[in-house]
């Protein structure tokens, strides 16, 4: 399989929507996008800043993620309001 090569635009443009689509999880930006979730991950860390926007719309700051998870931990997955709680 052949590997693909996203434009920075691309990637900064998926880390803004990935920030800004209220309770988004890495998962559904990652499959909406038919990129692979560990790679998408790579871009938050590259070219994020640093929030999300929550369920209700506000802005919060999401705490770094650490980058080894352990396995089956399914942070990915997690939505801020979820972290929050």
């Amino acid at each position: 399989m052949s590997r693909k090569n996203y434009s920075e635009e691309f990637r900064r443009q998926a880390v803004e929507l990935y920030e800004s689509t209220p309770g988004a999880t890495i998962r559904g930006i990652a499959a909406d996008l038919g990129v692979v979730r560990g790679t998408l991950t790579g871009w938050i860390d590259q070219y994020g800043t640093g929030t999300q926007t929550h369920v209700d719309g506000t802005r919060v700051h999401t705490p770094a993620r650490p980058h080894n998870p352990s396995p089956g931990t399914g942070s990915e997955s997690e939505t801020v309001e979820q972290k929050l709680a």
